[in-house]
């Protein structure tokens, strides 16, 4: 699938009954939220240092005039753009998210389980520049507010939240409120998550919910074991070493959990490193328990995508609104670049965002030639190698 289809996802008409319903440009004629959102998805594509004073030269720019023909005006300043962040709807970019998420999730190569993996990442700058956030107690950390945000994320970032206050330093508090308010739309789905939850409480509430999960404990956890699953020897993965398999009760400091979970012990077979895998699922083997948390990586891979080729660590306006506008715009951004690579067969990220650029920078040349009255099936034609 070309990028011309993929962005086509994306109608106008989608995006004017948004603006509609959110009443985002109530207050504002010339950057109106429909343009914010064109403007910050060109600018997070194609630059990966991006900033206010690049949005301002890219408004300018002949690719984002051809992908908005009619613009009010010719200039725009970087500190006009400011202001508005700060104080734009940022529902708009929300809704907006959500059925990007559906229409590119529906054309995806379907995967083999249903899983979706949650973790955070976090962004932290001097307290100084910004005015939200939570601060961390001790040493240097007091000069720094930090961001949370925690992300589900199966072959698209498919659950967003954003976190500020003191109480969410807990991943206890932080990945649980983001977990349990994930409503899939069809069953059988399978989170995945790190030792970040520590809380038998919470094992109890996915249980009592119905959310199936595999994660780690701790290896001094203590367990009180209540079934012994058989296996026909050590099971061997690709990685591991699986040793044994049963349900137990897990204890904390406030006693002993309601609902015994599977407990499954490895080895990792390179550097005998001990791991304990826990679980409320009972249908499927060891074996796959383990290569299925495995797959939590995957999101670790993410995040480094988000901070490495769409500059997501570094935040152009520092309003609460403005950081939520970035933050879907950069979500939204990443589903059509992860949806290139899943429907097209590309591997790795960041030559896949370039692959990704060069096909629209091709699609706006054609849009250009069909401005001047010419035949776009020429520029194919002309910018083709011909063999020796």
């Amino acid at each position: 699938m070309e990028v011309g289809q993929l962005l086509a996802l994306l109608p106008e008409d989608l995006l004017s009954e948004l603006a509609l319903e959110t009443g985002v440009n109530r207050y504002s004629k010339k950057l109106q939220g429909e343009l914010i959102f064109k403007l910050l998805l060109h600018c997070i594509l194609s630059y990966k240092d991006n900033s206010l004073r690049t949005m301002e030269s890219a408004y300018e720019s002949m690719a984002f005039k051809l992908l908005n023909v009619g613009l009010k005006s010719e200039h725009i300043r970087f500190s006009s753009i400011s202001e508005r962040l700060s104080v734009i709807e940022p529902a708009f970019f929300e809704k907006l998210y959500r059925p990007c998420v559906e229409q590119y999730g529906a054309i995806l190569n379907a995967p083999k389980y249903n899983l979706i993996r949650f973790d955070s990442t976090i962004v932290a700058l001097s307290g100084k520049l910004l005015k939200i956030g939570y601060q961390l107690k001790g040493g240097d950390a007091e000069n720094l507010r930090q961001l949370k945000f925690t992300i589900g994320f199966s072959d698209l970032p498919v659950a967003v939240h954003f976190f500020t206050e003191q109480i969410y330093t807990s991943e206890n508090t932080a990945l649980k409120e983001a977990v349990t308010s994930f409503k899939p739309n069809k069953g059988g789905i399978i989170t995945v998550f790190d030792r970040g939850i520590t809380s038998r409480k919470t094992y109890d509430e996915f249980t009592e919910q119905g959310i199936p999960f595999i994660s780690r404990i701790r290896l001094k956890s203590k367990r009180q074991t209540v079934i012994s699953n058989s296996l026909s020897g050590p099971l061997q993965t690709e990685t591991l070493t699986i040793n044994s398999d049963s349900w137990a009760y897990l204890f904390s400091t406030s006693g002993i959990a309601k609902h015994p979970l599977r407990c499954i012990e490895a080895v990792r077979t390179l550097t005998g490193e001990e791991l304990i895998f826990v679980t409320n699922i009972k249908e499927l083997d060891a074996a796959d328990i383990a290569t299925l948390y495995k797959c939590r990586w995957d999101i670790e891979v993410f995040f480094k995508f988000l901070k490495q080729e769409l500059n997501f660590s570094h935040l152009i306006n520092r309003s609460e609104n403005g950081i939520k506008v970035m933050l879907y715009c950069t979500m939204i951004a990443a589903i059509l670049l992860l949806a290139y690579k899943n429907i097209n067969g590309l591997k790795g990220h960041k030559i896949m965002k370039q692959k990704f650029i060069n096909e629209l920078e091709k699609t706006l040349l054609k849009d250009f030639v069909v401005l001047c009255g010419g035949d776009p099936d020429l520029v194919d034609k002309n910018l083709k190698i011909s063999p020796e």
